[in-house]
């Protein structure tokens, strides 16, 4: 299906969580010499207008993003916050998605590669990666282009997996295209966002996902009560950084002006190996 347009939900909290442990993971990867390769799986535009009628609709990133702008940031998230900056000015009147985050931040010698399969999305991240000499751009199904792009030549990096989830069986299939990508490149850094909703469809993935390997984090950023609607974000990374739990456990009290009826809470679990 492709009628899910990410201009609506740009900058609401569950890009909070999920571009605050991507910049981290990033981060920690870059510390390295080395070159490393980072793909974005359902990559969306690259960038979105926060002013504009789509993301007026929801008014998900006043409730988001924009709830934390004016606020101290902590210095573990330095890096993403002078990208959003970049982006967007002083006011954040842009919002940068994956794609254009990974890209401010690595280097000229890593590789960027995205993918995405919705004709209108596709063609605006076109025009903005096509001068990026370290840009891949693919039009397909994220599953069937996983296991063609794995393991990678630079053998380090990480690939980002977040679909909209507009399919009830897309959460086993995603599990499984996980698992089979994980076999072919063990040593890689894989990164699953879902979401949080009341039906709780997501614990066949992150049952599958956890059983997976030792070397797993979770991370769940609860905003709401569970009684209707998402109420929440959640993350597994496989093969995380080591420093990747403690960071975010720091991060905790950033994240907790997000709530709805209270505070925000986030909770942290990392696999016996980690």
């Amino acid at each position: 299906m492709l009628s899910y347009q990410h201009g609506y939900h740009a900058g609401n909290f569950a890009d909070v969580h999920k571009h605050a442990i991507y910049a981290l993971v990033l981060d920690y990867l870059l510390a390295k010499p080395k070159p490393l390769a980072c793909m974005d799986l359902y990559a969306g535009r690259g960038a979105y207008d926060l002013r504009d009628a789509m993301a007026h609709k929801t008014g998900e990133a006043a409730q988001g993003i924009l709830k934390l702008w004016s606020q101290p940031w902590p210095e573990l998230l330095g890096k993403w916050r002078a990208v959003l900056e970049q982006v967007g000015g002083p006011n954040l009147r842009a919002y940068p998605g994956s794609p254009l985050l990974a890209a401010k931040l690595l280097r000229e010698q890593d590789r960027l590669v995205f993918n995405e399969l919705h004709p209108a999305e596709h063609r605006v991240l076109a025009e903005s990666v096509r001068y990026d000499s370290r840009a891949h751009l693919h039009k397909r199904p994220a599953l069937e282009a996983l296991p063609a792009l794995v393991p990678p030549v630079e053998k380090r990096g990480v690939v980002l997996l977040d679909p909209a989830y507009e399919v009830k069986t897309e959460y086993a299939e995603v599990a499984e295209g996980v698992s089979r990508a994980l076999r072919q490149w063990s040593s890689g850094t894989f990164m699953v966002w879902y979401p949080l909703l009341p039906e709780k469809r997501h614990r066949v993935l992150v049952d599958k996902l956890l059983a997976l390997t030792g070397r797993h984090l979770l991370s769940e950023l609860v905003v709401g009560n569970g009684g209707e609607g998402m109420y929440g974000s959640g993350m597994i990374v496989l093969n995380p950084p080591f420093v990747l739990a403690d960071q975010l456990r720091q991060l905790a009290p950033f994240f907790a002006p997000l709530g709805v009826d209270g505070p925000a809470t986030l909770r942290v679990e990392a696999g016996p190996e980690c």
